[in-house]
């Protein structure tokens, strides 16, 4: 408390009293904020106190904190008045609109998707796709102990016939059975709070999170409705239908397999199937979008740029004298700054209107202010006309808009050089620039958004020395970084060196989708394995309750492939039934996730014949491994064990 700290900001550096440290929230918040400061201070408040316009301002968040009792939805509707009072004019001066709206604090880093958040943002959608495969696998894993149930139902028919014989009712028996369930719950529950605790820190890791197991005191209420809610899901059939057993039949041994218990069984087989194909799917889908991701060809050069922030305005001054020592160095194939880069958020951007139109037909433009060589340092590919002059006050009424811009303002490109657009901002007279390049197409933002209309200036709406964009042509990152540092450090011995790589930085846009990713792939996993586990389950009691058939189709001359194929052709046919429910319920689900992407993938049959077939080799080599035993068996032994 109370030391000095200096902060370089936009508006030069400013030293600082520490006057409070606030607890560390771990994350869970929308601001990503490492310190605040005052508005009323003599950097960025000075700024703030010339911004008097209601119409055009629109960098700040206001927050409400309500009265206990008080009706969020009536006061939202009183924010009317205010925009009458003090907004209505203003905007209309500048040909723009504004209304006001009120979000819950809570829902803001989950569900809110207004432009120019204070920080980055989550995604309800994947939190409701996690919690889905998460509670199918849980549902996976209480049909596998349904179905082994009620398959080895013969083991218990004799205890149900004596306890009824000694006069048990069927309550007490549900009551046992559905206990013996929550007592297996429970030794599942003390194992899995275990496997959480070492995990966790993996899982924070996979997350980029930093999750501890109870710091929500809710969640115990939640752990415990879930684990009644599991031990009653998987106990109640196999409770009824075990208590429900005739004692005179089942003492005498004439129990028989009902034929519903095992269309149930079938049934259960083929939903476990049908979502873990649904899976299987979803993770190729997924992978296949994020390799295009990866992959799309993004109309810049990426690759082997390292990106220097110039943070004040002492080292944006100091741009010229660093520019000279970077371009000197061997590996540095070129040198240039802008305001903006490709991957980052455009802030910059100007209603523009064409030839023979008014405002009122404008045309919003994001811009960044550049140099005249960052076209070709950037790699940007030029359609029509030319780039910017080296001389720094040729280009000063000039623009280079992309394809976007050009049909939006109802230009050809063919004779869109030597065009005008104009502007005007508030009460001043038109401004006019004049075009003279047009550039392909290309993604400034993420491939979630669509080509913006997007244009080049040399010396207008931004500052030009915001960033450095310095181009390698050597793969020996960390030898030329330092020296690019080394550079840095003689021209700004005051200012820390900062750095890092286009790529990188554009690649960041993806790392949730990222992350979604690994973790649906990881359950996907889990869910096969767990189905493979009562698949194999299944054909274990089915090829002991067939003993005797399958040592009488060996005596009788019968191979031991035809034995397999007779075990396993009946499970196989469950996966199938189960690939042909599963296929249009993953078509469905994962075109709607893909509609969040402006660039999306395809999705094509072939995924579709992958799935299907990973998902009968892991039931072939489920079903294999018993059925091949079981036809191996000698029949004698069998036979005389029958």
């Amino acid at each position: 408390m109370g030391k000095i700290i200096k902060v370089g900001m936009l508006y030069g550096e400013n030293a600082y009293t520490v006057k409070g440290v606030y607890k560390n929230s771990n994350g869970k918040s929308h601001i990503p904020a490492g310190f605040f400061l005052s508005m009323q201070n003599g950097d960025i408040g000075q700024w703030v106190k010339g911004q008097i316009n209601w119409g055009t301002n629109n960098i700040f968040h206001t927050y409400f904190k309500l009265r206990k009792g008080a009706d969020a939805t009536n006061f939202e509707k009183k924010l009317g008045s205010v925009y009458e009072k003090h907004v209505s004019k203003d905007a209309k001066d500048a040909l723009l609109s504004r209304h006001f709206f009120m979000q819950p604090m809570k829902d803001i880093y989950l569900k809110s998707d207004i432009g120019n958040e204070i920080g980055s943002n989550g995604n309800i959608k994947y939190l409701y796709i996690l919690g889905s495969i998460a509670g199918f696998i849980l549902l996976i894993a209480c049909i596998n102990f349904m179905n082994l149930s009620t398959a080895r139902s013969e083991k218990r028919a004799r205890e149900v016939g004596v306890r009824k014989v000694m006069g048990a009712g069927k309550g007490s028996l549900i009551s046992q059975f559905m206990g013996e369930s929550f007592f297996m719950c429970m030794i599942a529950l003390s194992l899995a709070l275990f496997l959480v605790w070492i995990l966790l820190p993996v899982f924070n890791g996979i997350t980029q999170k930093n999750m501890e197991l109870f710091d929500n005191p809710s969640i115990l209420l939640w752990i415990a409705l879930l684990t009644l809610f599991t031990g009653l899901l998987a106990g109640i059939y196999p409770a009824f239908y075990l208590s429900s057993f005739n004692p005179i039949a089942v003492l005498k041994g004439r129990i028989m397999n009902r034929f519903s218990a095992t269309a149930i069984r079938k049934g259960l087989v083929v939903f476990q199937f049908t979502i873990s194909i649904c899976l299987i799917l979803g993770a190729i889908i997924i992978g296949k979008q994020l390799d295009l991701l990866k992959n799309q060809q993004l109309g810049f050069k990426k690759d082997q740029q390292v990106i220097l922030p110039l943070k004040n305005p002492q080292v944006s001054a100091n741009y010229p004298a660093l520019k000279n020592e970077l371009i000197e160095m061997p590996a540095v194939k070129g040198v240039t700054s802008g305001s903006s880069y490709p991957g980052v958020p455009i802030l910059n951007d100007m209603l523009f209107f064409a030839e023979g139109k008014t405002m009122s037909d404008f045309v919003d433009i994001h811009l960044a202010v550049t140099e005249s060589d960052y076209l070709e340092t950037l790699g940007i590919e030029l359609k029509a006309g030319r780039t910017f002059s080296k001389d720094p006050t040729a280009d000063s009424n000039s623009i280079i808009l992309n394809e976007a811009a050009l049909r939006q303002l109802g230009y050809d490109i063919k004779d869109a050089i030597g065009k005008k657009v104009y502007y005007q901002f508030l009460q001043e007279s038109r401004q006019e620039l004049e075009i003279v390049g047009v550039v392909r197409d290309f993604n400034f933002e993420s491939l979630h958004q669509q080509i913006k209309p997007f244009g080049f200036t040399t010396n207008r709406f931004a500052n030009k020395n915001s960033y450095i964009i310095v181009n390698l042509n050597s793969s020996d990152y960390s030898a030329q970084v330092a020296a690019i540092g080394k550079a840095w450090t003689k021209i700004n011995p005051q200012t820390p060196f900062m750095y890092s790589f286009l790529d990188h930085d554009f690649q960041k846009n993806y790392e949730k989708d990222q992350r979604a990713s690994r973790i649906v792939i990881n359950f996907t996993f889990i869910a096969i394995l767990i189905a493979c586990l009562g698949l194999f389950g299944l054909a274990s009691f089915s090829a002991e309750r067939r003993t005797r058939e399958i040592g009488i189709r060996k005596v009788l001359g019968a191979s031991a492939m035809s034995v397999t194929k007779l075990l396993s052709k009946d499970f196989i046919k469950l996966v199938i039934i189960a690939i042909v429910i599963a296929s249009p319920i993953a078509w469905y689900v994962m075109n709607e996730w893909l509609q969040e992407f402006s660039y999306r993938t395809s999705i094509e049959w072939w995924m579709f014949v992958l799935a299907a077939g990973l998902a009968v080799v892991a039931a072939l080599l489920t079903i294999g491994f018993q059925a091949i035993k079981s036809a191996m068996a000698n029949p004698v032994k069998s036979l005389r064990s029958e």
